[in-house]
């Protein structure tokens, strides 16, 4: 079972403070690491309480303002040739949950392994800080269209 204590930011803080961060971006820009989901053991189910933050992600991600973002799955898995196709299969996993349960696009989704990426995960992230058999949910996309109705000072009070 994995408990969370302190979550940190919620996914759509963190989407917005990127997006405000890349307001005068043009095109396509990488908006970072916003979620990561830490699994034990050899499952590959999402633990229950990541549900509550996919939810939110994914309810975002449907909105008309961010229609054109991209998702990209990296499956980590510190080892042996066979526990890294785990971190993939989990990423697979979680793509196909999210195309199922949560009805996502299954094209705006992309899994890769932690292998497949110059460097290591970050150790700012939002939840689940452990690198080794997590998933971190990485968000690309033209933020034109999104920071047109976010005013930063209004989240501030």
């Amino acid at each position: 079972m994995t408990e969370v204590k302190d979550p940190g930011p919620t996914p759509l803080e963190i989407l917005k403070e990127r997006e405000w961060a890349n307001k005068d971006a043009r095109g396509e820009v990488y908006l970072g690491n916003v979620l990561a989901i830490r699994y034990t053991g050899e499952s590959l189910e999402i633990p229950e309480s990541a549900h509550p933050y996919v939810l939110e992600l994914t309810d975002v991600l449907k909105t008309p303002l961010r229609s054109n973002y991209r998702l990209v799955l990296t499956g980590w898995d510190r080892g042996s040739e066979e526990e890294a196709r785990l971190g993939l299969k989990r990423a697979e996993r979680l793509k196909q949950t999210l195309v199922h349960k949560y009805y996502m696009e299954g094209d705006r989704i992309s899994t890769r392994t932690g292998e497949q990426v110059d460097s290591p995960p970050s150790s700012d992230k939002a939840w689940g800080r452990g690198k080794e058999q997590s998933i971190e949910i990485h968000i690309y996309g033209n933020v034109s269209k999104a920071v047109r109705f976010v005013n930063p000072e209004e989240d501030s009070q």
